[in-house]
C-alpha cells in the first residue's frame, strides 16, 4: 500500500504530465477547446492558446533553416548558438505579438467579433472567450513586441544597424498586416507579405544575425520554404472566404474567388518543388535538399482535397471543421519543413565526412 507522500507524488506527476500534453496538443494542432474547455487550462496553456502558438513551428523552421544555411556556408563559431538561440526567440516574440495584434484589431475592427466568425470558431479568441478584455489584450501584445523590440535591440548592438534595418521592415509588415488604417489582408497583400517575411526576413535575417552578411543564394535559398508558409494563409482565407467577402475583407481569395484560389495554392505548392529543384541544379543548395521531395505525398492528397470546392457541411467524424483547406495544407507545410532543413542536416553531416554541401 502506497504511503499518502506516495500518492501525494503520483498526483503531482501525472497533473505535470497532463499539462505537458496538453501544451503538445496545441502546439501541434489537436486541441479541441469543446472537449478540454479554455478554463481547465493554465496560465502556459492559455498563452499557448492566445498566442495561436500552433503556427509558431514555421517561425522556428524559418529560423532553422536560416542557421543550417549559415553553418553549411561558414561553418561553426563559438558564438552561434547564443547568437541563434536569442534570434529565434525574438523571431518567436514577433509573430507572438503579430497574432496577438491581429486578433484585437480585428476585434476592434468588428471582424472577429461574431461567435459564427471562423477565427473564434476554431479556437477561442482571446477576448471574446473572456480570457482578457480588449485593453489586457492590447496590452500583453505590447509586452510581447517590447520583449522582440529588446532581443533586436541586444542584436544590433552584436551585430551592427543591418539586423534593425531586416527587424524593423519584419516588425511593420507583420504589425501591417491586420493594423492600422490600410491593413494588408483587406487590400490582398497578406499572403505576398507573408512570402517576404517568412521567407527572406526570418531566414535571411537569421543568417545575418550569424554572420553579418545576406548572400543572395540565402535569400533564394528561402523562397522554397516561404512559398509553402504561403499556402497556409491561402488555406485559411479560402476556408473564410464567404465570411471575408460579407465584411469586406478583400483577401486574394475574396479577389480570385475559390476555383482560381484553389489552383494558386497548387501552384504555390508546385513552384516551392520546382524552386528547390532548380537551386540544387544550380548549386546553390546541396543536392541532399531533394529530400525534401519525400513530402510529395502529401502534397498528392492535398491537390485531391483542392480539386473540389470546400464541403458545406463537415464529413462525419471531422473534427477540426470549419477548417478545412487550411489543416490541409499545414499538414504538407510541416512536412515539407522539417524535410527541408533535415535535408540540409544531411549535407551538413555529411560534410563533416569531406563531402562538399554544394557537391552534386
Amino acid at each position: 500500500m502506497s504511503s499518502p507522500r506516495e500518492n501525494q507524488l503520483n498526483t503531482t506527476v501525472l497533473r505535470r504530465t497532463a499539462r505537458v500534453r496538453t501544451w503538445y496538443s496545441i502546439l501541434d494542432g489537436t486541441y479541441n477547446p469543446k472537449v478540454q474547455p479554455l478554463a481547465s487550462l493554465d496560465l502556459v496553456g492559455k498563452w499557448l492558446v492566445a498566442t495561436r502558438a500552433v503556427v509558431f513551428v514555421m517561425t522556428v523552421d524559418s529560423a532553422v533553416l536560416g542557421g543550417m544555411l549559415s553553418l553549411l556556408i561558414s561553418g561553426y563559431r563559438s558564438d552561434f548558438l547564443p547568437l541563434f538561440v536569442a534570434t529565434s526567440v525574438g523571431l518567436v516574440l514577433a509573430h507572438a505579438s503579430s497574432n496577438l495584434f491581429n486578433d484585437y484589431w480585428d476585434s476592434k475592427h468588428g471582424i472577429d467579433n461574431s461567435i459564427d466568425y471562423f477565427r473564434p470558431a476554431y479556437l477561442p479568441h482571446p477576448s471574446l472567450s473572456g480570457m482578457m478584455s480588449q485593453r489586457s489584450l492590447f496590452l500583453v501584445a505590447l509586452v510581447h513586441l517590447i520583449a522582440a523590440l529588446v532581443v533586436g535591440f541586444a542584436l544590433t548592438l552584436v551585430r551592427g544597424p543591418g539586423v534593425l534595418l531586416l527587424a524593423g521592415v519584419g516588425a511593420a509588415l507583420l504589425l501591417l498586416y491586420a493594423g492600422g488604417p490600410f491593413s494588408f489582408k483587406k487590400l490582398g497583400l497578406g499572403e505576398i507579405s507573408v512570402v517576404l517575411v517568412w521567407g527572406p526576413l526570418m531566414v535571411g535575417g537569421t543568417y545575418y544575425v550569424l554572420n553579418g552578411t545576406l548572400p543572395e543564394a540565402v535569400i533564394l535559398a528561402s523562397l522554397p520554404y516561404a512559398l509553402s508558409v504561403s499556402t497556409v494563409l491561402m488555406g485559411k482565407h479560402i476556408d473564410k472566404l464567404n465570411q471575408d467577402k460579407n465584411l469586406g475583407v478583400h483577401t486574394l481569395p475574396v479577389i480570385f474567388g475559390e476555383s482560381l484560389s484553389r489552383s494558386l495554392v497548387k501552384a504555390l505548392i508546385f513552384g516551392a518543388y520546382l524552386l528547390l529543384a532548380v537551386l540544387v541544379v544550380f548549386r546553390m543548395l546541396p543536392i541532399w535538399s531533394l529530400v525534401t521531395f519525400f513530402a510529395l505525398p502529401r502534397a498528392r492528397a492535398v491537390f485531391h482535397v483542392l480539386n473540389n470546392p470546400k464541403p458545406t457541411e463537415p464529413p462525419r467524424g471531422y473534427a477540426m471543421w470549419p477548417i478545412w483547406f487550411l489543416g490541409y495544407v499545414f499538414w504538407h507545410n510541416r512536412r515539407f519543413g522539417m524535410l527541408y532543413f533535415g535535408g540540409l542536416a544531411l549535407a551538413l553531416v555529411l560534410s563533416f565526412a569531406g563531402i562538399s554541401w554544394a557537391a552534386l
